[in-house]
């Protein structure tokens, strides 16, 4: 599942949410719990509390594709285990480091490489991505650490990452965890057909907040996403945001869903300028969250009121017109990872 794309990169879309986002992040993004002494030290393996921050910046000052800066944060509950070459691997919610690197053992942790090539634009140039992350265990396997950075040529633009993190159990088993509690459940109506999750096994927990605006003096542009994301054990996938867009004075409010189970996929879009009511009023969402060193939860129900203004955009192709959602189509997903005793950590 491709990041969903920032609105500097493509039209803004999508919904009837009345929420002054502008700003500040929200609380809860920073700290973690103190390290438990009571895990193994012998390897990093087992359920990891991880704390992320991603900023993008323009070297090419005058670089007209993309003026903008962007800030994101996140908190995920992820896995560290060995791969087939023997290298604890860290795999996070977040899809834009989730795709195929390849990786170099190093004496205390490894190192991750990705390159990309675009499509060659209209007047011959074909851009470039190369993505690299390092990610450093500390010596107790307890903690770690990890720096990247995402580069685009040739036209300049610049994202680094910083991440911190805690082990929060041995196991790899979110199920068998004892210092955890996890739930999930999933209730939805796709094109028609009801279903219902009553329990999974999580590979990644995640919560993120993004915020860009322009670097150009004279623009009035503000960006804002908030993504809830879920994993289970198969990658299959439940997915909420909200994104919020002011330019020029066009503000733009936009919802998604996305789930992908054993029976059903399924990705549901609504977009909005503000002052169309009709559009607004299109889609249902009603939504609580929280994000802590105890852990993070969400419990969102996204609905289909009118699906004039809702689109599946795998719809959008002749052959999967059937996709079209129906009035009436839901999801309501309730999913909760929390530490049952992080406040007796040592330091």
């Amino acid at each position: 599942m491709l990041k969903l794309i920032k609105p500097a990169l493509a039209p803004a879309a999508v919904a009837g949410l009345s929420l002054s986002l502008a700003g500040c992040f929200p609380q809860g993004f920073t700290g973690l719990p103190l390290v438990d002494r009571s895990l193994s030290a012998e390897s990093p393996e087992g359920i990891w509390m991880i704390v992320t921050e991603e900023n993008s910046s323009i070297p090419n000052a005058e670089d007209s594709m993309n003026p903008y800066a962007y800030t994101g944060m996140t908190r995920e509950f992820v896995k560290v285990t060995a791969n087939e070459q023997g290298i604890y691997e860290l795999t996070r919610c977040d899809s834009e480091w989730r795709k195929d690197f390849e990786l170099t053992a190093t004496e205390t942790g490894y190192e991750a490489t990705l390159t990309e090539t675009g499509d060659m634009d209209e007047s011959g140039v074909t851009a470039m991505t190369l993505t690299d992350l390092t990610v450093t265990f500390a010596s107790n396997n307890r903690s770690l650490s990890a720096e990247g950075s995402r580069v685009t040529t040739p036209v300049g633009e610049s994202t680094t990452l910083t991440l911190e993190g805690v082990k929060v159990s041995d196991s790899t088993s979110f199920e068998d965890a004892e210092q955890l509690t996890s739930t999930y459940g999933l209730d939805y109506t796709n094109i028609g057909n009801a279903g219902s999750v009553d329990s999974s096994i999580a590979n990644c927990v995640g919560i993120e907040y993004g915020e860009q605006v322009t670097e150009q003096g004279g623009d009035d542009f503000i960006y804002t996403e908030n993504i809830y994301t879920y994993y289970d054990e198969s990658d299959r996938q439940t997915q909420y945001y909200r994104f919020y867009q002011a330019n020029a004075g066009t503000v733009t409010e936009s919802l998604g869903a996305i789930i992908n189970t054993e029976d059903v996929f399924t990705f549901y879009v609504n977009a909005c300028n503000d002052g169309e009511s009709a559009c607004s009023e299109a889609a249902e969402w009603t939504e609580t969250s929280s994000n802590s060193i105890a852990g993070v939860s969400f419990d969102i129900n996204y609905e289909v009121i009118d699906n004039t203004y809702v689109i599946n955009p795998l719809a959008l192709t002749p052959w999967t017109a059937f996709l079209w959602p129906h009035d009436g189509d839901f999801m309501h997903a309730q999913v909760a990872v929390t530490i049952d005793s992080y406040q007796q950590y040592e330091d």
